[in-house]
């Protein structure tokens, strides 16, 4: 019977993660999991006031105020917090480690979190897994759900992937070796799209504030009546950016340097394209749709794409 801490319990991930465990406690209860887990007791942490255990009747539940001593007895902790907290804790050696502890890391930037990770003076006899979910708290903890796995030790890599298959059996891991490369892909398909919607956002708010859309009391709930499935589906996914906290965005924007670069490079195609557009150079507009569009149908096909946003819009 192993006991699980979470710390960070009183945020989103944090309440994720702790209806998957109390769901795979349930089920191991009655016998219908396909995981061998077995779990005894769920310990959660946070600074902030944790309030949904409430709900759970469940005596094997414990809100525990004091994280060092927690740590002692755990045998799986799951670190939900910003990445600067967790090599906070991790390198002020504050907390001791238990023979055979499972340290997990769930933060969206790799490269620093994985060289402390990596670093001889943790226990070695503790395992460490460096993985990047990727599903957000609003995902079905039922679903089969991505999660990208970072090999901590290369020694040990088969035994970090045989405890995450045993964790999360029915979800899809993705093997990224290098966090740098890790890092890198996510600056363009997670901080590039959180840059451009939050932008978005605020031009849609300053829009609606300016006088010459002045013409309904609510422009933005006008603009989504009036609205096709292009503005339906890129405000929607822009406002439901908007929902996460504070520290994602200053992760993906700031403390993956790999970001700057990239938000930087897709700023210099916006601003050529915008003074061509200003110029009103139609031969060169056109042609940049074309080959764009030549280029992305080679390796998707964008047909297919077209079908599965109305069917998405659709359901």
């Amino acid at each position: 019977m192993r006991n699980i801490l979470i710390i960070g319990a009183a945020g989103k991930m944090g309440k994720w993660f702790f209806e998957y465990f109390i769901n795979t406690k349930k089920k191991l209860n009655h016998k219908y999991s396909a995981s061998d887990l077995s779990i005894d007791k769920i310990f959660l942490y946070d600074i902030k006031n944790i309030d949904y255990a409430l709900n759970f009747k469940d005596i094997n539940i414990v809100i525990t105020n004091n994280m060092s001593e927690s740590v002692k007895i755990s045998d799986i902790i799951i670190f939900c917090i910003p990445v600067n907290e967790i090599i906070k804790i991790i390198n002020g050696k504050t907390i001791s480690f238990k023979h055979g502890t499972i340290i997990i890391e769930i933060s969206s930037i790799k490269s620093d979190i994985h060289k402390v990770l990596s670093n001889t003076s943790i226990n070695s006899n503790v395992t460490k897994l460096c993985i990047h979910p990727m599903f957000g708290p609003g995902s079905s903890i039922s679903a089969t759900n991505k999660i990208i796995h970072i090999p901590v030790d290369r020694n040990k890599s088969k035994n970090e992937e045989d405890i995450l298959n045993e964790l999360f059996p029915s979800f899809e891991k993705i093997i990224i070796k290098s966090p740098e490369k890790h890092d890198l892909a996510i600056s363009v398909i997670i901080s590039l799209i959180y840059f451009i919607n939050l932008v978005f956002s605020k031009f849609i708010v300053e829009m609606s504030n300016s006088k010459e859309f002045q013409f309904e009391d609510n422009i933005i709930h006008f603009l989504k009546k009036i609205s096709g499935s292009t503005f339906k589906i890129q405000s929607l996914l822009s406002e439901s950016i908007l929902t996460d906290d504070v520290s994602l965005f200053l992760t993906l924007f700031i403390d993956n340097d790999k970001s700057i670069t990239t938000i930087d490079r897709y700023g210099q195609l916006f601003n050529n394209l915008l003074s061509k557009i200003e110029e009103k150079d139609t031969e060169h507009v056109k042609e940049y749709i074309l080959s764009t569009r030549n280029t992305i149908e080679k390796d998707i096909d964008i047909n297919q794409s077209y079908y599965l946003l109305y069917k998405f819009l659709n359901s």
